[in-house]
Parts: structure tokens; sequence; C-alpha cells
């Protein structure tokens, strides 16, 4: 059976080299919040904001449910070790009720990687709730430590459009100073944005290249239900959504033109059915996994291949 490594050099297989073991993810929860939603940058949140729709079913408190969930997933999957990851929200930023926030940052990492089986720490943030102070607390946990920060395009534009409430150049900082802690940083980007050509996908690959960036996760524009986007979609003032054979070609484009050494951890998104308006063929995720191989395979695309 193919592995694709000969395509793309994905999560899994760097993971497999890096620890020597079939590692996978364990969604953690915390009681954050976001910059985007509490009034500091808006009070709307992304155009596409649900968080409801994505955010973890496992919460960190319930030592059982972790503890059943790693084994469902050894069992099931074949996992050997795991990567605590918080996911919801900005996980760098803890909701406003929190008295000592850097103090509750600390403790909750801390107890997140505790158990043996737990090799590293994978936060979902922002460039703009990523500072020093933060950094340290991270570093102080003495293991491996991963951030993933939404950039989503680079076509101000668009983020302008989608409402993110940053700029690239805040990310290109993040990230470099991320780098300076010797931590990983995965990039966040979406397909489909109304501005988006194939020249300005290239674009995107080449800030990636030059970024100091060590992966990246590929999402489609997704309409979710209870979003700003939604109400636009409705009254017709949205763009469609990608079918699946463009949003493919565009992948590839992208892929292309990306350098090989970035880990690829994500090439589509999905979303749970009872939340998803647009576009429908996201939702039979290894089906469309197999897709996205079979027409990469088709057409000769292969991480790199165009530069």
């Amino acid at each position: 059976m193919n592995d694709f490594t000969d395509i793309l050099n994905r999560a899994g297989d760097h993971f497999k080299k890096k620890y020597g073991r079939k590692v996978f993810k364990l969604n953690f929860h915390g009681n954050f919040t976001c910059p985007n939603l509490d009034g500091t940058t808006g009070s709307e949140g992304c155009i596409y904001c649900n968080m409801k729709a994505l955010e973890p079913l496992k919460d960190l408190e319930a030592d059982s449910s972790i503890e059943a969930h790693m084994k469902y997933l050894k069992e099931r999957n074949g996992a050997e070790a795991f990567i605590a990851y918080f996911q919801d929200y900005s996980s760098t930023y803890p909701a406003h009720g929190v008295m000592n926030r850097l103090k509750y940052l600390e403790e909750l990492y801390k107890k997140a990687v505790s158990h043996p089986d737990i090799l590293g720490l994978a936060v979902s943030s922002r460039p703009d709730t990523i500072n020093k102070e933060i950094l340290d607390i991270l570093r102080s946990l003495g293991t491996d430590v991963t951030i993933e920060m939404g950039l989503q395009t680079v076509n101000e534009k668009d983020l302008e459009w989608i409402g993110r409430g940053h700029t690239v150049g805040q990310f290109s900082q993040a990230a470099e100073l991320v780098s300076s802690y010797g931590f990983e940083t995965v990039a966040h980007i979406i397909l489909g944005l109304p501005n988006e050509t194939d020249a300005g996908i290239i674009e995107i690959a080449q800030f990636l290249n030059s970024s100091r960036i060590t992966g990246l996760k590929i999402h489609q524009l997704m309409i979710l239900k209870n979003t700003r986007l939604e109400k636009l979609y409705n009254e017709a003032r949205a763009p469609e959504t990608l079918y699946a054979e463009e949003y493919f070609r565009r992948l590839g484009i992208l892929i292309s033109h990306l350098k090989r050494d970035i880990v690829i951890h994500r090439l589509y998104a999905d979303a749970p059915k009872k939340d998803l308006i647009a576009p429908l063929w996201c939702i039979n995720k290894t089906g469309v996994q197999d897709r996205i191989f079979r027409y990469f395979t088709d057409n000769g695309i292969i991480q790199g291949s165009e530069l």
C-alpha cells in the first residue's frame, strides 16, 4: 500500500522519524477565548468562526476520559505515544475571568504533559497572542513544543474580509519569535477566499518557504452555521465554496510550490455534519483524502516539484 511519502512530507512520517513511534494528537481543553472575540481586537471573531462546532470533546479535567481515549487510540489505530493538543479558541489566551493568566497557563500545560505517554505539547494560537512570557512558560516545561498559528492568507484584502485582526507582518514577527525558542511553528491557511488567484496561491507558497515555519495545515473555506459568513452566504454576498476538483487543483498548485522540508499536517478541513452548510464534499474524511492523493498521482503533483 502506497504511503505517499514520495509525494508529501506528511506529519505522521515526521513524528515517526522524530520519535521512533506512532504518535497521535490528544485533544485537551482550557478556559480560553480570543482577542478577536473579547473586544481587544474585535468582538465578532473571524467571519467563518464557530468554535463550538470545532472545539475538542475531551476535557483535561476528566482524567478518566483521557485515559480511555488513549486506550481507544492505542487499540484501534496503533498509537504508541501522544502529543497534548490545545485547539480551542486561542490556546495561549485565557479568558479574562482567569485571575492569574500566566500561572493558569503554566499549571494547565504542566498537567497536560505530565502523563508518561505524552511526548510533547501543541497549542493553537494567533500572532497577537504570542509573547516572550508565554514562550518562557512553554520552554520551562522541558518538552517538545509546537505553536500553531493562523495566517490564512498573505492577501491583505482577504485578511480584512475575513476579519482576522492581524497583518501578514505580525505573523512573520511572531513566527520569528517562536523560532528563536527552538519550537516548531505550524501555519494555518485557507484556500478559496474571494480574491484568490493561482498566482496568489504561489505567492502564499513563496511566503511560507521564506518564513520560519516548520509545518502547514491547509483548509478549504467552509460555511458553518451561526457565523457571519453564513449570513453573507444566505444573502448571496459571499463567494461560492470550491467544488472538490477545483480545491484539489488549487491544493496541487500550493503543494508543488512548497519546499519539501515543510511538514504537511492537514490537506483539508472537516466539520460536524450538523454544523456544515458548504461544501458538503468534505464530510467523508477518508474518501476525500483518497481522492486528493488520486488527483496528485494522476497529475504528477509532488511537494516542491515546481521549485
